[in-house]
């Protein structure tokens, strides 16, 4: 699988499912780095406008030989045909595609499809700084200015400022399931969303 650059400004705000455990004890915290985070989202009829654009910039640039019926299949995708979660994520550094085989399962049932696409979203952090521009005081500099000791004469205020840029990787997966996949549990009314990394490590979140 192929990923290309797509700049995002995340969504599904408030549809994040809960992660049990702690994904920094993964077999693969070589290949992602100590700080990789991941993260898994219900997807709902309003989000899939935005996501719809996102696949199609991303099969845009892949260009494979089949885009032409992928393109249309992209465009039908509208939430009718089974339930969708969005998974995510997001490595110290682009990592290779064997690194992200994933298997998704909602309540040990394996999904029907699944879209992969590499994202980029940018940070930037603006710094300002005051300062005085005083004249220059000393022996050999001009202009040259006494002036009595402990006082300090002040200058026009000038500022600059200091801006950091930081840079996330984001690999997402939208994962589509059967209809009948999201199901009650009897005894404790949850589902649990799944992912089997490439190690078979086992990612769970609750639904």
């Amino acid at each position: 699988m192929c990923f290309v650059p797509i700049l995002f400004l995340p969504t599904c705000a408030g549809k994040d499912l809960k992660l049990q455990g702690e994904p920094n004890r993964l077999s693969e915290l070589p290949y992602y780095g100590a700080g990789f985070q991941v993260s898994a989202s219900r997807i709902e009829k309003e989000d899939f406008e935005e996501i719809r654009k996102d696949l199609k910039n991303e099969l845009a640039s892949r260009i494979p030989k089949d885009r032409v019926e992928r393109w249309k299949e992209v465009s039908s995708i509208n939430g009718t045909e089974g339930i969708y979660i969005l998974f995510q994520i997001v490595p110290e550094t682009r990592v290779l595609p064997e690194f992200l085989e994933f298997q998704f399962l909602l309540n040990d049932k394996p999904s029907e499809k699944t879209w992969g696409y590499y994202v980029q979203t940018f940070t930037a952090k603006v710094r300002n700084y005051r300062f005085s521009a005083l004249p220059f005081y000393g022996t050999f500099g001009y202009p040259y200015q006494t002036v009595p000791p402990g006082v300090y004469p002040s200058g026009t205020f000038l500022y600059d400022s200091d801006v950091t840029t930081t840079t996330e990787h984001i690999y997402r997966f939208l994962v589509r399931f059967p209809k009948d996949a999201l199901i009650s549990n009897p005894s404790s009314n949850k589902n649990f969303f799944q992912v089997v990394t490439p190690a078979k490590s086992i990612l769970r979140f609750e639904y």
